[in-house]
């Protein structure tokens, strides 16, 4: 059986980029696995009247929150590696020697390797060196995950444990935005009032030239099923958000299509519309 694994920092990071990526290919048969790094504790909570009821246990029901996710885009497996939320640079948070930001090379990179082994994925996919939009988790999760799939190998750093057989996977994708399609479609939400002039300067400078995305899946498809995911992550997101509101005549568009950055093939698949 085909599979692929997806690297995250916290609950609800496995809808934003790969949505309907894990939907589409699980629906084709193909194991999909996601791998959470963080337990989102240190999220905003929305939708609730009583936050400070929920703060001290929302590890847990961001937890409970991204398993309901999950069963959305019909993921077939889940890790779940626990580590403190780091939240962003300069927070007492991201201080914490238990946060993700704070760990050390060989833990997190050989949990990884060992989740690698046990899954068996042609196909790994992570975050750019930035993370995406910088947030320290992200940029942890695109070291330790680059680091993994080429430690995979190393039997002397990270030997097998008994009755692991050893496994590299042959692919690495970086998840990616175009910065052109995101302008684009940020200037007519802009257009329709959905998001102010703010707004729309906040993030003109995120994402990637078009000539460095090497694949586009398309999962239009799969919309409604990355829609009904996000939903389930009800403490980070309101129903205000602007993604549950964009206008039917672009909801394709902005949605549908997942970009990705090839950055390592082992073997001789080659593809601008599929990963695996």
């Amino acid at each position: 059986m085909k599979s692929l694994l997806a690297f995250h920092a916290h609950p609800d990071d496995e809808v934003m980029g790969t949505g309907v990526t894990l939907a589409k290919y699980s629906e084709q048969g193909v194991r999909t696995v996601v791998v959470t790094a963080t337990d989102g504790s240190e999220g905003e909570i929305r939708n609730y009247d009583n936050p400070e009821k929920i703060k001290p246990n929302l590890a847990e029901v961001r937890k409970k929150e991204l398993q309901a996710s999950l069963e959305c885009l019909g993921v077939s497996d889940f890790e779940w590696m626990g580590y403190k939320d780091s939240g962003m640079m300069g927070e007492d948070s991201n201080k914490n020697p238990e946060c993700f930001w704070q760990q050390d090379y060989f833990g997190p990179v050989g949990k990884l390797v060992h989740i690698l082994r046990k899954y068996k994925p042609e196909v790994l996919i992570t975050y750019d060196p930035f993370g995406g939009y910088g947030h320290p988790d992200h940029i942890q999760v695109n070291r330790v995950g680059t680091a993994a799939f080429f430690a995979a190998s190393d039997l002397d750093k990270f030997p097998l444990d008994e009755g692991e057989e050893f496994w590299i996977p042959e692919r690495l994708y970086f998840t990616s935005w175009s910065k052109v399609r995101i302008q684009a479609r940020r200037e007519q939400m802009y257009k329709a009032g959905l998001i102010s002039k703010d707004d729309l300067d906040k993030y003109k400078n995120i994402g990637d030239s078009q000539e460095d995305i090497d694949v586009e899946v398309d999962g239009k498809k799969y919309i409604q099923k990355k829609i009904d995911a996000w939903k389930c992550h009800r403490t980070q997101l309101g129903d205000d958000w602007w993604a549950f509101n964009i206008p039917e005549d672009y909801r394709e568009d902005f949605l549908g299509i997942e970009s990705y950055i090839s950055v390592f093939n082992r073997g001789k698949f080659n593809s601008t519309t599929e990963i695996i």
